[in-house]
This record gives C-alpha cells, sequence and structure tokens, in this order.
C-alpha cells in the first residue's frame, strides 16, 4: 500500500515520464506549466484507477509513466533544459534537482539551468533579495565549473536585479525567461541590457508565480492516495530534450519533489 511504502519517508520525488508520449496531454492547450502538471496527475490518476496499474513506491524517483528517458543520452544532438520553480530560497534544492535530473535522465550535462525564484522576491529589499539568490546560485556555479551545466539562466526579474545578479555573480546569466503573461513585448531597456552582455532573452507564457494549488493536490491525492497528505511540494523541475538537428522535442516532463510538512 502506498502509504505504508511512504510511511518511513520524509521526502520522495515524483517524474511524470516522457509527457509528449501522452498525445491527449499534448494536444491540450495548457494556460501554463502548473496546469500541464495538474493535468498530468489527472490522467495518471485516471489512467490507474482504470487499469490497476501499480506504482513502484520503492524507487526514487517514483515513476508515473515509462519514457525511455535515457534513450537520447548518448546522442551528442541534443539540447536539454530545466527549469526548475522555486517555492523557496532553500540552497540545496536547486543543486539537488540538477543532480537528480541528470542521474535520471542519464545525462553527463544540461544545455541550460533556468531558475524562477519564489515570490516572495517581490516583498525583499534588493540587499536581501541578492544574497538569498546567491545562496541558491552558487552551488550551481559549481556544477558550470565541473562541466555539468553549460549555461545559467533566470526567469522573470526585472533589469535592476539582473543587473545586480550579473555584476556579483562568478557565472552570470546567459537567460532571461521572460513572462508574456498580461503583456505582449520586452521592455526595450531590458533588451538592450540582454544584447550588450551577452544574455539571450526567451518568453514564455508561465505566470510570474508558480503555485500547485489545490486541484493539482486533489489530483495528487487520487493518484497516490491518503498517503499524499503528508506532504507538500518542495519543488518543480521540468526538463525538455530537443533534438537539435531536427528542431523536433524528443523529451518533456516533470520532476515534482515532496517533502513532509
Amino acid at each position: 500500500m502506498p502509504a505504508q511504502k511512504l510511511a518511513d519517508r520524509n521526502a520522495f520525488t515524483i517524474d511524470t515520464g516522457n509527457l509528449s508520449k501522452h498525445i491527449e496531454l499534448m494536444l491540450k492547450r495548457h494556460v501554463n506549466s502548473s496546469s500541464e502538471l495538474t493535468a498530468a496527475f489527472a490522467k495518471f490518476a485516471k489512467d490507474r484507477d482504470v487499469n490497476q496499474n501499480q506504482l513502484d513506491f520503492s524507487s526514487d524517483p517514483i515513476a508515473l509513466s515509462s519514457g525511455d528517458l535515457g534513450e537520447f543520452s548518448k546522442s551528442s544532438d541534443i539540447k536539454t533544459t530545466l527549469k526548475l520553480f522555486l517555492p523557496t530560497f532553500s540552497p540545496e534544492y536547486a543543486a539537488t534537482a540538477v543532480r537528480m535530473a541528470l542521474e535520471h535522465l542519464e545525462l553527463s550535462s544540461l544545455f541550460q539551468v533556468i531558475l524562477q525564484f519564489p515570490e516572495a522576491q517581490d516583498e525583499m529589499d534588493d540587499p536581501t533579495w541578492l544574497a538569498a539568490v546567491l545562496g541558491v546560485w552558487q552551488p550551481l556555479e559549481k556544477l558550470v565549473d565541473a562541466g555539468k551545466i553549460l549555461y545559467l539562466g533566470v526567469s522573470d526579474i526585472d533589469l535592476e536585479r539582473l543587473r545586480m545578479l550579473c555584476e556579483a555573480a562568478n557565472e552570470p546569466p546567459k537567460i532571461e525567461h521572460y513572462s508574456i503573461d498580461g503583456c505582449c513585448t520586452v521592455p526595450q531597456e531590458l533588451v538592450e541590457y540582454a544584447k550588450a552582455h551577452d544574455i539571450q532573452i526567451l518568453t514564455h507564457p508561465d505566470s510570474r508565480s508558480f503555485e500547485l494549488g489545490d486541484e493539482f493536490m486533489a489530483e495528487g491525492q487520487k493518484l497516490l492516495g491518503d498517503a499524499l497528505l503528508p506532504f507538500g511540494p518542495a519543488w518543480v523541475a521540468r526538463y525538455t530534450i530537443w533534438l537539435n538537428s531536427r528542431s523536433v522535442m524528443a523529451s518533456k516532463g516533470y520532476l515534482v519533489h515532496f517533502e513532509r510538512k
């Protein structure tokens, strides 16, 4: 039983597997990543109910579907992006997520890692914000030095804070993931700064705060049962693997790390 398997654990990770193999998920237009992840949990909960599929609760991460995630790992023609959604500025979360992704996807390195910082950053003054960000950023810089990450990036920070991070970091961000939710253009000053500092601006439809709300937890409970109740999501990592030569998305999925409340 799931409750028995998880009762002695303080944390566990769920891997959705390769969602690009599930046509019904890929054809649906999701508002953002949190809605896509919720829809994936709902699908797997329904499939498990119909087919009586059994999850392996002794594995880590616990795989919701078989995705053959390592099938592209030996190819030199891939580009892998990991976007981390962090609800807190916990220094160990980002590095742990990168190491888990590398191991689980059977990759020697990631092309780029993009960080979305917690919504609490909006209430911080600049010195406090920078200290918190560097606490997360510096462990990743060590992974850049070790050849595990090629480029680091950030999501939805304004020009002044982007400048602060670039000036303080040993490995400044090379990507700004900019949300077009609620607007349609990137500020010209940000465009000019990015161009002058070799920063690539990529747009995305996600909201500026990543929240897994009651609907996600309800679908999670359908999937995992009451065993999920003592736990809450600690971080989420979305991985995307592209075949460069054909500009084809070969794999896309999520790692969701839960910790006991």
